[in-house]
């Protein structure tokens, strides 16, 4: 073991650092959500077509390639009047296009007129609450045939993947440690049980 100790040791501590903002981000946007911080149940289809109630701004753009997907029609307007973001959805039909975007402090609807070529556009921002909220909900397994179409969500997605790995790694080596210090030890089996009865009732209160 004590050929192995300082890997682990450094293993679970810079697993543990790297983990550690994520941890952070998850657990405060976890009490947001949880004791309602936010109004996060708010009317999506509102927000989603608010563009019919304020315009702040508009834009021009050409026709892309009928051929195209709805989120790749979407991509490529969203590309010619500027505009980056997680697309929530796309509504299409032969004179318009709704494309609702989010990203972490910002709303935007637009609404595309396919007639005329003129883009309308309404945008809002959000508080911090609901940036932290953004984070823990993107992408999320809504939506899941467009989820994850703005490269930033991607980052976001594959970096929140590999933290998990890290608090995994963090926490099997962490019990490896544990175990190594022999006077740790009927402390660690007292948060390890405290810590099974807890999921475990959990999973029962789920379950019945």
């Amino acid at each position: 073991m004590k050929k192995y100790y300082k890997i682990i040791k450094d293993i679970h501590l810079h697993t543990g650092l790297f983990a550690s903002p994520f941890i952070i981000i998850f657990a405060i946007s976890a009490l947001v959500l949880n004791h309602n911080f936010i109004d996060w149940q708010d009317d999506w289809q509102e927000w989603y077509f608010s563009v019919n109630d304020t315009v702040d701004n508009t834009a021009g753009f050409n026709l892309p390639a009928s051929d195209k997907t709805d989120i790749d029609y979407a991509k490529d307007i969203l590309k010619q009047i500027n505009i980056s973001g997680e697309i929530a959805n796309v509504f299409r039909d032969s004179i318009q296009i709704y494309i609702p975007v989010t990203k972490p402090g910002y709303r935007i609807s637009i609404k595309a007129d396919l007639i005329s070529g003129i883009a309308y556009i309404h945008s809002k921002q959000t508080n911090l609450w609901k940036k932290l909220a953004w984070l823990h909900k993107m992408p999320g397994p809504h939506n899941a045939n467009i989820r994850g179409n703005w490269v930033y969500t991607r980052i976001w997605r594959s970096s929140v993947d590999l933290s998990v790995i890290c608090l995994f790694l963090s926490s099997i080596t962490g019990v490896i440690l544990w175990y190594y210090f022999k006077n740790e030890r009927n402390i660690g089996l007292v948060a390890l049980l405290i810590g099974f009865l807890s999921i475990v009732s959990l999973i029962i209160g789920l379950t019945i």
